[in-house]
């Protein structure tokens, strides 16, 4: 491919490019223990905000292993529902590691929604209880069916408790779906607790202490805005995917009252970190994004798929 061009892909091209789901947690694995061992570069992520509950958000990356620069450039605007919009839109841009020349432009879409489901599956394939059978899903949009997809993968005979707002949603969701009346009977008895509703700038978060058992594993993909601080302390192993951007987004004023997590995600799958009570607090880091869009833009070019356009 020519400097003088570059490909963009459309969220159709990327579903249709989009590798296993057992390729895309093992994808995740080896990008979060490359942002361990510090080989990938990763700045905290600087926001705007054009709207109350609305923010835009610039994620760069570098993985040094394949020598790969990206962008994701996305943003989540919750009153997007009234316009019959996404809640969440953006684009990547892949780089050429040796000129800086953009080579690819992708929708965000597809990629966002699988490498958060395939950041979950990492942490539940290490750290949900032996044995563990029964989840819980809070807020069945697309993150909750596409994280519904990767529990059936790795366990065939999870049984799902799932809640959203609006009833007709936990029916679209993949496997043995129990829908539940509210939040607490979701969490209720469960191994793993996804939470996954709107991020919002002051939440007040409904999943309290005594909602827990004594063996969970939870996955608030939505910031603050499931789990109150209370429980994230019950935790006995409290991780994120990007500590320096947690603290950061503490600044902003989220995580009010949460600790400071222990270590990043990488960090514990490297070390064998432990607990019975575990909590990851995945933010979505540009490092996924760009391995993703790396993966299909390649197959993108083997394939001749996509809009080639000039620079």
């Amino acid at each position: 491919m020519s400097s003088a061009e570059l490909v963009y892909l459309s969220r159709a091209d990327v579903v249709s490019l989009m590798p296993p789901l057992a390729t895309q947690v093992d994808l995740v694995e080896r990008t979060y223990l490359a942002m361990a061992a510090g080989r990938v570069e990763l700045p905290p992520k600087p926001a705007v905000h054009p709207r109350a509950n609305g923010f835009i958000h610039a994620m760069p990356s570098y993985l040094a292993d394949e020598d790969l620069p990206a962008l994701k450039w996305i943003g989540a605007f919750r009153s997007n529902k009234r316009r019959g919009l996404p809640y969440i839109s953006g684009l990547i841009v892949i780089n050429d590691g040796e000129t800086g020349f953009p080579i690819g432009v992708i929708d965000a879409m597809e990629i966002t929604a699988v490498r958060t489901a395939a950041a979950s599956g990492v942490c539940v394939r290490r750290w949900a209880p032996p044995g563990w059978t029964r989840a819980a899903i809070i807020g069945c949009g697309e993150q909750g069916r596409y994280h519904a997809r990767v529990l059936n993968m790795l366990n065939s005979a999870v049984s799902i408790a799932a809640y959203d707002i609006h009833p007709e949603r936990p029916g679209q969701l993949e496997g043995c779906v129990e829908p539940a009346s509210d939040a607490q009977n979701a969490v209720a008895g469960a191994d793993v607790i996804i939470a996954g509703v709107p991020i919002v700038k002051d939440p007040s978060p409904p999943i309290a202490p005594d909602w827990l058992g004594e063996r969970w594993l939870a996955l608030p993909i939505d910031f603050d805005a499931s789990f109150q601080a209370e429980s994230v302390a019950a935790a006995g192993l409290f991780l994120s995917d990007d500590v320096q951007q947690f603290e950061a987004y503490r600044g902003y004023g989220h995580f009010s009252g949460w600790p400071k997590p222990v270590a990043s995600v990488g960090s514990g799958l490297e070390d064998g970190s432990t607990g019975e009570r575990v909590l990851c607090c995945n933010l979505g880091v540009g490092a996924l994004d760009a391995a993703f869009g790396r993966v299909v833009l390649d197959r993108a070019l083997e394939e001749g798929i996509g809009t080639r356009l000039p620079l």
